[in-house]
């Protein structure tokens, strides 16, 4: 699981000058804001699903007679999962033992146990999976006696998309997330979402304070923050990403190489931090694989 550390991290806001640095172009122009901060928040899932580094168990509540829970629902609660750990599902066998469930496909269950969908309701002993569309089964059903919060699912997830920009307004214990626009992301409306994350004042009022998020309403855009100097409408902000702090160099990497690449704009550039970023990667998480659609096409250039 990635640390959350703080010494050294970066803030979202800090990235963004970084790259708009890089790109020769500190105003928008060519690229605008709006897309330097989704290419940094699109490098950070990138790197959560490349080295599966954040990782969270869900508790499922299991019903007796039934096979299937979906974990996208919001009931189970794990909707941003990239994957299951390895023994990462459990079973409290009854609500009182807890027992690994083994992993089988399908094909393997059909296999070992003609007709496996029609066993007799019991204690499960095995799970498969449905990555697709985020579905795990029970085998065999549970019984009434297992039915309840009996199943727990540890996973990797994906990160919480970041923000970044001029603040609202704040008091002693709150901050107003500026309402997005074409230039900066739009705050996310759900209640909590931002939750646990910490956020940085990079400049003016407030500036240098780095601090858990407690609580988030989304219709009014207000995070609980336990400031030492409030911040107010000056205080420009930026989230400070979940995965670790040693990967964090590497999302202004991702961004260059795909803003470069806009249009075939600059394919050699593109190039250059497109190996400069996966080199960074395979020193983070050791090996990595590249996908066929993350290979730079040349097409033209802009001139």
């Amino acid at each position: 699981m990635c640390p959350q550390l703080h010494s050294e991290s970066l803030n979202l806001y800090e990235m963004f000058l970084e790259v708009r640095k890089n790109l020769s172009e500190t105003t928008a122009s060519y690229w605008s804001d709006l897309e330097v901060y989704n290419k940094l928040n699109q490098g950070q899932k990138h790197i959560a699903v490349k080295s599966k580094c954040l990782k969270k168990t869900a508790t499922i509540t299991t019903t007796a007679s039934t096979q299937e829970y979906d974990l996208n629902s919001t009931t189970n609660g794990f909707s941003d999962i990239i994957d299951i750990a390895e023994d990462g599902v459990y079973f409290k066998m009854g609500g009182t033992t807890y027992q690994p469930l083994k992993y089988r496909t399908k094909k393997q269950l059909a296999t070992e146990f003609s007709g496996w969908q029609g066993l007799s309701a019991s204690t499960p002993q095995y799970y498969y999976y449905n990555k697709t569309i985020k579905t795990i089964g029970l085998v065999p059903k549970p019984n009434s006696s297992n039915a309840g919060a009996y199943l727990f699912i540890t996973g990797y997830h994906y990160p919480k998309v970041l923000l970044a920009g001029t603040a609202a307004g704040g008091s002693a214990t709150t901050i107003t997330f500026a309402a997005g626009t074409s230039t900066i992301p739009y705050p996310n409306p759900i209640n909590d979402y931002y939750n646990d994350l910490y956020i940085e004042i990079y400049s003016n009022t407030g500036a240098g304070q780095r601090l858990k998020i407690t609580d988030y309403v989304g219709s009014s855009r207000i995070a609980t923050v336990a400031w030492t100097t409030q911040p107010d409408a000056t205080s420009i902000y930026g989230l400070v990403p979940q995965i670790s702090e040693g990967a964090h160099e590497l999302m202004p990497l991702y961004a260059l190489w795909k803003l470069w690449s806009k249009g075939g704009s600059r394919t050699n550039l593109a190039n250059n931090y497109r190996q400069e970023y996966f080199s960074g990667l395979s020193d983070f998480i050791g090996e990595t694989i590249e996908e066929d659609d993350e290979e730079i096409i040349r097409d033209s250039y802009r001139r």
